[in-house]
């Protein structure tokens, strides 16, 4: 992971999205909106870029 990408949770119960340093502050591991345990890592909002194999077609057939 680079230095620039800030890790984001997100609540299971009121679904706000806050950064990692709100996450953990405190007593334990709960929303800082609403106070509810469940968190889960929120997705990226950027699709990943998959390159593909550089391989014909007719090359692909023989593997």
């Amino acid at each position: 992971m680079s230095t620039g990408q800030r890790v984001l949770y997100q609540c299971v119960k009121c679904g706000k999205v806050f950064e990692k340093e709100r996450v953990f502050k405190g007593t334990g591991i709960r929303c800082p909106f609403c106070g509810f345990p469940v968190l889960r890592k929120a997705k990226p909002e950027t699709a990943k870029l998959i390159k593909t194999s550089k391989l014909s077609e007719e090359q692909k057939l023989f593997f």
